[in-house]
């Protein structure tokens, strides 16, 4: 395992460059436990304490060790040297007021977030410029590697600490005043780097004001482009990207195995998701917000708010009744941290905790600023929404104030698309859309934190502590967070810095599958039959095709005796998911009866738990379509009748009796028939998806009322089948199988025979319970 690096004292720059005297002592002690707090300090820390920095430690070599496996010639100490230049480098470019030598090497959120500032500052007649710069540390504190395709990014933070004095040059009463104040710097600078990327020269590199890719010498321009070979230079791809620039006292170590409901999303949701990465989107919009409040227009916020929000904040930028606004000067993010992510159709949303300091003021009718004394501290929720399903495109991670289908920049203007390939950006289909701005410790930023954490265990343990006195004190101790609902192919390979996280796993939904493929070789069930049914259980477990096939397509069998071990809450869905399959065209088939019976029993279910699931099922389905209106099912109905813009003869008959079933006059039935013809008919869509499932059995057999489905009800059937979550696959199979229903009971009423019920099926081998 390697030393991070030997315990030593390096003194890069003792100059006067431009006027301005610089000193650089960085201080690189991550050997072990450092020596100086060994000597006093740490010996009389608590033991968790001790514990955690023991950890940290621990981790970070891991990582480092994991890094330098895929990439032999990453150096950690060449790291921190050119650090330390991007500081000095990041720090000129602010004194200047010109950011184009650090647009490079710096994530859109910290160019964002400075060019905001020297905007504001110019608007106030403010300049900067530092007379003396002293680094007296810079020491690694977090190092997250990527062994595996889960991980998009590598991760080192590092922290930076030391003093500057800065003179101020601005105009008060009509003349120049000049102030000298000294600053402490006590930041922690985070960086990031696609998994993959390799180092390929220390001479190389953004930071140095060379392609990482090419190492041609570049001029960043708004594409972000290498004019070379047409790299992507802050991607990440090829080289450290400064992500983050966090205040030492609010910046935490990111641990992405910590049981969250951000850690749940990654795993489950999007593979591409980053912290890092939404951190740095929220503070891209929270930097244009300010923009918007000082301006009082809403123009910046129209590419990266929701049309909903920007009409709602729209108002609150106008002035009162005296003609005054309130603004806030100098903001400066102390930490932006996701507090948690809730997903959920139609939109996924992200919960931001963003703790801000800035001076709040008051613009009046005049334009005059009026500033308070002190600084005020506050902590906010910022709500962002994408669409559900999206998925984060990690080449576009770093790059968040351009647009995530062609890359163009983001401009201030109102628009809400792209000016150059036209896509609508504030509609969360593509990328994270602001949609809402709360106190943090509001009853409803609460409850949406209560919301993100549903269904995550936590155990904790009241331990305690010897601390020399007479007494030992006790402390609430987290013991372990775990998220039970994590199969076994979601959590196959992930890990960080070589390690699984802990959590609780539950039988993969693909096991099913597997078991009914096998089953049914044992009945006599057409192979056509058997897989339609899986492919719907597979459609119903969230299982997608590639997935199915691959399972199908395995040698070897299932070990059929762990399957007794399963878990009830699995076993009773797995039994619900077949139910509902047989159920999806309103009946249930005796060869369908017989082959959940045959699945059961491998699983260790009776035919009671089958007998007594299906009555649970049918009366939760009688109850659930009693309680919506009748007029709401009818509606759909009449709708569907109304597809090919006409009514049949056979299609009216039908109606009425329809109607009569459902106690709707002949009035009501006429009013909707003309409003359906004129496309005005009212539609409601219902919430449960079996009762839709239903509801669209009904639909299809009105469309067979004359016979055949047309084209044009089938499309009818098809967005409503859309709205349920049904595919073109499944309305087919659906269709198909009512055709057969309807068609064997118009031949038994031809031969004046009753609906007969179905004999049963057998097993090739004796049934045994």
């Amino acid at each position: 395992m390697p030393t991070l690096l030997p315990e030593s004292i390096v003194l890069l720059a003792a100059d006067a460059i431009d006027g301005i005297t610089i000193v650089v002592v960085v201080l690189f002690m991550l050997g072990g436990i450092f020596s100086e707090h060994l000597q006093g300090g740490l010996r009389s820390a608590s033991m968790i304490r001790l514990g955690n920095k023991k950890r940290d430690l621990s981790r970070m070599e891991l990582a480092l060790q994991s890094i330098q496996e895929a990439d032999p010639k990453f150096d950690l100490k060449n790291f921190c040297i050119a650090a330390t230049g991007a500081f000095l480098e990041f720090d000129k470019a602010l004194d200047s007021g010109d950011l184009s030598d650090i647009r490079s090497f710096v994530s859109d959120g910290i160019y964002q977030r400075m060019a905001f500032a020297l905007e504001e500052e110019a608007s106030l007649g403010r300049t900067r410029k530092t007379t003396e710069l002293k680094l007296t540390s810079l020491s690694p504190v977090e190092i997250t590697s990527s062994k595996n395709t889960q991980n998009a990014f590598e991760v080192i933070s590092l922290r930076i600490n030391g003093s500057a004095v800065r003179q101020y040059r601005m105009k008060q009463d009509g003349t120049d005043v000049i102030i000298e104040e000294p600053e402490p710097i006590a930041e922690v600078w985070t960086f990031l780097r696609r998994r993959g990327a390799q180092t390929k020269s220390k001479d190389f590199g953004s930071v140095h004001g060379h392609c990482p890719n090419c190492g041609t010498d570049i001029s960043v321009n708004q594409w972000e482009k290498c004019p070379s070979c047409e790299s992507t230079v802050r991607s990440g791809e090829h080289d450290w990207v400064l992500s983050e620039i966090s205040d030492q006292s609010s910046w935490k170590i990111t641990r992405p195995f910590k049981m969250s409901s951000a850690t749940r999303y990654w795993i489950k949701q999007d593979q591409g998701f980053s912290s890092h990465y939404l951190e740095d989107r929220a503070s891209v919009i929270f930097f244009r917000k300010f923009l918007a409040d000082r301006l009082g227009v809403i123009d910046p916020l129209g590419k990266v708010a929701t049309d909903r929000f920007c009409d709602g904040y729209e108002k609150k930028l106008l002035p009162d009744s005296f003609g005054r606004r309130t603004v806030y000067i100098h903001p400066r993010i102390l930490a932006a941290d996701v507090s948690g992510v809730i997903a959920e159709e139609p939109f996924d949303r992200a919960l931001m905790y963003i703790r801000w300091t800035a001076r709040r003021g008051t613009i009046d009718r005049h334009g005059e600023l009026e500033l308070e004394r002190d600084p005020v501290q506050v902590s906010t929720m910022m709500v962002l929404v994408r669409q559900h399903g999206a998925k984060t495109r990690i080449e576009r991670t770093i790059t968040s104030s351009h647009c995530p289908k062609c890359g163009a920049p983001e401009s201030n203007n109102a628009s809400h698309a792209c000016e150059f390939c036209h896509t609508v950006l504030n509609d969360g289909a593509l990328e994270w859309t602001l949609a809402d701005v709360l106190p943090f410790t509001s009853t409803a930023a609460m409850a949406l934190r209560k919301k993100a954490y549903e269904g995550i265990e936590t155990k904790i343990a009241v331990l305690p502590f010897d601390t020399g006195e007479d007494a030992p004190i006790e402390r609430v101790v987290m013991m372990e967070q775990t998220l039970p609902e994590f199969t076994k192919s979601e959590m196959e390979g992930v890990q960080i810095d070589g390690v699984a996280p802990k959590v609780a796993v539950r039988e993969d939904d693909i096991t099913l599958c597997q078991l009914l493929g096998e089953v049914a070789g044992g009945l006599h069930i057409s192979k056509a039959d058997a897989k339609d049914f899986i492919r719907e259980v597979a459609r119903k477990c969230g299982i997608d095709n590639a997935a199915l096939v691959k399972a199908m397509r395995r040698r070897e069998k299932l070990d059929r005796r762990r399957l007794k071990d399963v878990n009830s809450q699995v076993l009773k869905r797995w039994l619900m998911a077949m139910i509902d399959v047989s159920l999806i065209d309103s009946r249930m088939e005796a060869w369908e009866k017989v082959y959940i019976n045959a699945t059961a029993v491998e699983l260790g279910l009776s035919r009671y738990d089958v007998e007594a699931a299906l009555r649970i099922r049918t009366l939760q389905l009688e109850e659930w379509t009693e309680g919506m209106r009748s007029v709401d099912m009818f509606s759909w109905v009449v709708y569907m009748a109304a597809a090919d813009g006409r009514f049949d003869p056979k299609e009216i008959e039908q109606l009425k009796q329809l109607a009569a079933d459902y106690g709707i006059s002949h009035k009501r039935l006429k009013e909707m028939c003309i409003a359906a013809k004129e496309n005005k008919l009212e539609v409601s869509v219902p919430e449960d998806q079996t009762i839709g499932q239903f509801w669209l059995v009904k639909m299809i057999d009105m469309a067979f009322a004359d016979g055949s489905v047309c084209a044009k009800e089938k499309k009818v059937l098809g967005k409503v089948a859309k709205k349920i979550g049904l595919t073109d696959y499944d309305l087919t199979h659906l269709i198909r199988r009512r055709q057969a229903v309807l068609y064997k009971q118009a031949r038994e009423a031809l031969r004046e025979k009753s609906t007969s019920v179905d004999g049963e099926l057998h097993l090739k081998a004796d049934w045994k319970d």
